[in-house]
């Protein structure tokens, strides 16, 4: 499975950064308010649909752009995580795969293709990371990722922000709920938070990735598909937030 998904972020990942490199000559519609999306991101998905169907015939799938059921073992996958960074010539978006089996986050598949970093691991082990070396791992990050969208209220993210800045750490936002998960399995943020992401899709992956690391990490899925996501020390900072609190016992 690593090898197979690691081959196809290589194969969408060179397609994506096609696109990147020619953003004058995007389609781009607004799926809602500051929801894009392009025609880089649709050409995307039905490439990780062609390869998945290949390698893994009998899973199905879910993608952010085209939808799909969501059966008892399915590919829950972003073609482009971060779209708003991708179409303003900005590093900070991923291509993402996570297995949900039962309802649970079994594999993921993280690529950042603008950055050269991939991560790709199973939830019981282990985390596959290329494109930083191991010594830029941190001992401790003094870094917390946060998510930042119109479903979250002002004045709680304002709460979160002061929670991490009272433990000693910094918040930060990457724009990319995938790339900061990664970031947290690879030892570069020490945590991330964000409630009601846009959908499964988004942190799947990266949160198999946080559980191939050993890191805890939960989850919540609403009636509206959104998602409640926190991973890393997160968890022990954020403790005074009832939210986050439901989540421990998710882990």
């Amino acid at each position: 499975m690593i090898d197979a998904l690691s081959h196809i972020l290589d194969e969408a990942g060179r397609e994506a950064l096609g696109f990147f490199d020619s953003l004058q000559d995007r389609a781009v519609e607004a799926k809602a308010p500051g929801d894009l999306v392009s025609d880089a991101d649709r050409a995307v998905e039905v490439t990780l649909r062609r390869l998945l169907m290949q390698h893994f015939p009998g899973d199905g799938v879910l993608g952010e752009e085209y939808g799909g059921p969501v059966e008892s073992r399915f590919w829950a996958i972003d073609p482009i995580d971060g779209t708003a960074n991708f179409l303003s010539g900005l590093p900070f978006w991923t291509i993402s795969l996570g297995l949900m089996d039962r309802g649970q986050p079994v594999a993921g598949a993280v690529f950042a293709p603008a950055l050269g970093m991939m991560a790709v691991g199973t939830a019981s082990g282990p985390l596959q990371e290329t494109g930083l070396s191991p010594g830029s791992r941190a001992i401790a990050p003094p870094c917390i990722g946060i998510g930042r969208n119109p479903r979250w209220p002002a004045a709680d993210r304002h709460a979160v922000e002061a929670a991490i800045e009272a433990s000693g750490h910094a918040p930060r936002l990457f724009g990319s709920c995938a790339l900061s998960l990664m970031l947290v399995a690879t030892g570069r943020l020490a945590g991330y938070v964000e409630p009601r992401a846009g959908g499964i899709w988004d942190c799947a992956g990266g949160l198999a990735l946080c559980r191939a690391a050993g890191l805890p990490a939960a989850f919540k899925v609403h009636s509206d598909g959104t998602v409640d996501v926190l991973a890393g020390k997160a968890f022990g900072i954020l403790d005074g937030v009832a939210w986050a609190a439901a989540l421990r016992g998710l882990q």
